[in-house]
């Protein structure tokens, strides 16, 4: 009984002085050193996340790893990290001064953050896990060091938003760059005295009929996306936010300086395309842009030091914005961040019970999330296509050869579009033509098993010449009773045929997406939201297709453009939208029937 009496007295006495060991500064910046790190560690290195390339799944960061490795135009992203530490290092005298002095209003990023991560999980994407970084990071700073230290390390933490390729917005911003860099640099030879026209993302050499030379004889570029500046964007914006925040000290001058980043890059990449004419000219075509092997541009070596002047042109601009606005004290800017700092004491800890339910809380959210990620279905569910297929080519979709009054003649994908598209995509194509000699082009595209298979045509038209004057969307009412919303472009083509004389090819294009279950929207960005929320919340991944109809309009003369031709045609396409649409797009009632199994064309 003594020796029990005495065990139970040890073990009461020993929990105590247990907990009260844990309260000690010492002891709980021992719990913040190792424990977060290894929190962070197995949420973003060792956790399998995705299924980056639709095999085995990988965690974010050796995703991220694996695929900016394989894209060069993005290596820069392995820069950042770095320069992450970097610039926490150089704040290390400010930081030892702070208290880790934690508040529970980290709970909210690090919510967020926790959450973005479950939904990229479920949805097997990147993108919300790089949210996730920067909001458990976020969390983790503001729940266990407080409100200061975010505060001191708030550039760094926004930084590393540079480490996540943006890649989406290639779509979004390169496409309208193409044609406006073309456009400026036809504008500048012109000047020079190099008569040059652009069409589209193209820039040629123009015509000179005395001399028996037609267009592009001389030279003939195309302003791929690496000649856009949005590759090259992303990287000038990472250095102009870092220059900004070493040699500036006023907010005005850094967000300047991080706007001015975006025309500093067009700037670049036309020179850059000046210097391809004038290598072209002088040294051939072979020796300054490299021959064309199928889908693969060689890069000879004036080429690649050609694409250095973006960089030398917006670098010099960058300084000089610099030196305009702060160029007396960049000197005194720079020299401030090369001051010695004295670690002095360790990190003081004034609330230790607070600081143990910080650590608490930073510790066992993550670990719950990772349980919840464990009992959730993450199984590929690939759904049925929202449109009719073809018995006499299972899997393909199905346009009717006849529809009141137009009759139709199908046609097949081009090499160029086989080229272009994604693996595993189909297409139907009818040409129609009425007694009234009304032409419609109409075309359904259905993905493929990777992601983002279908592209916008805003993104491929003017890789072909076009140029869109406007776009909005509008309600069609359907002959089967439903309401759709479709996008309707206007896009217009200008050439050339003899000196003094431009023709404009006008057209109306309208185009739609459809997914399963009877859902189709008109926006691109809008079908990216309904994939991921329904492969979230309704476990349903969508099998998109996307309708086209192309109806084009009699060429004109530039400048005598008949208005009433063009309203003809769009009331055209809604009339005929109404008539087709239902005969290849499934209603949710059809779909959840089976009604998209193979059915003979009419």
């Amino acid at each position: 009984m003594a020796t029990e009496s005495s065990q139970s007295t040890h073990l009461s006495t020993f929990a105590p002085a247990r907990m009260h060991s844990l309260q000690q500064p010492g002891a709980l910046r021992q719990v913040a050193v190792w424990s977060l790190p290894v929190v962070l560690a197995l949420l973003f290195l060792l956790w399998p996340y995705q299924q980056w390339d639709y095999g085995k799944r990988e965690s974010i960061l050796i995703g991220w790893a694996r695929w900016v490795l394989r894209h060069s135009d993005w290596w820069f992203c392995f820069v950042v990290p770095p320069l992450v530490g970097w610039l926490v290092w150089l704040r290390r005298a400010e930081l030892f001064r702070l208290p880790l002095k934690g508040t529970w209003q980290g709970i909210i990023p690090l919510a967020l953050g926790l959450f973005c991560y479950w939904v990229g999980y479920k949805a097997s994407t990147g993108y919300p896990g790089f949210l996730a970084v920067q909001g458990v990071l976020a969390g983790f700073i503001l729940l266990v060091a407080g409100r200061d230290w975010m505060r001191s390390l708030f550039f760094a933490w926004l930084f590393l938003l540079f480490s996540w390729p943006m890649q989406p917005l290639e779509d979004s911003l390169a496409s309208p760059l193409r044609p406006y860099t073309a456009s400026m640099a036809a504008s500048i030879l012109n000047t020079l005295a190099v008569p040059a026209v652009s069409e589209g993302s193209a820039l040629q050499s123009a015509p000179d009929p005395s001399a028996g030379k037609q267009i592009g004889d001389a030279f003939s570029l195309d302003v791929d996306a690496k000649c856009s500046g949005i590759n090259s964007l992303f990287a000038l914006m990472m250095i102009s936010a870092l220059l900004g925040s070493l040699a500036l000290k006023r907010p005005r001058s850094r967000l300047i300086l991080f706007a001015c980043s975006v025309p500093l890059a067009v700037a670049g990449n036309v020179v850059r395309l000046l210097l391809l004419v004038a290598g072209t000219l002088k040294l051939g075509s072979e020796v300054a842009v490299g021959r064309h092997f199928e889908n693969h541009q060689e890069m000879t070596f004036y080429h690649t030091m050609a694409g250095f002047a973006v960089f030398g042109i917006a670098l010099a601009g960058m300084f000089g914005i610099c030196w305009l606005f702060e160029g007396r004290e960049m000197k005194a800017n720079l020299q401030r961040l090369g001051r010695s700092a004295d670690a002095g004491d360790a990190f003081a800890i004034p609330q230790p019970r607070r600081m143990q339910a910080h650590l608490l809380a930073a510790i066992l959210l993550p670990l719950l999330t990772l349980g919840i990620c464990l009992g959730t279905d993450i199984g590929f569910h690939v759904a049925a296509p929202g449109v009719k297929l073809s018995e006499e080519a299972p899997k393909h979709p199905v346009l009717p050869l006849s529809l009141d009054g137009y009759q139709g003649r199908e046609l097949e994908m081009t090499i160029d579009e086989k080229n272009l598209l994604d693996e595993g995509v189909k297409l139907a194509r009818t040409g129609y033509a009425s007694a009234t000699g009304r032409q419609i082009l109409a075309t359904v595209i259905m993905s493929g098993f990777e992601k983002r298979s279908l592209h916008r045509p805003e993104v491929c038209l003017p890789n072909q010449g076009w140029t869109v004057s406007d776009r909005m969307p509008i309600s069609i009412h359907l002959e089967d009773g439903r309401d759709i919303d479709v996008m309707m472009m206007r896009v217009f083509r200008d050439v050339e045929p003899r000196p003094g004389v431009r023709i404009r090819t006008r057209a109306v294009n309208f185009y739609w997406y459809i997914g399963s279950d009877g859902v189709s929207c008109a926006d691109h960005y809008e079908h990216i939201f309904l994939s991921y929320y329904d492969a979230v919340f309704r476990n349903i991944q969508h099998r998109w297709s996307m309708a086209s109809i192309y109806v084009p309009l009699p060429e004109q003369q530039v400048g005598q453009e008949d208005p009433m031709l063009e309203l003809g045609a769009v009331e055209d396409g809604r009339v005929f939208i109404a008539k087709l649409a239902p005969a290849f797009m499934l209603t949710r009632e059809q779909w959840l029937s089976g009604s998209n199994l193979p059915a003979s064309a009419p």
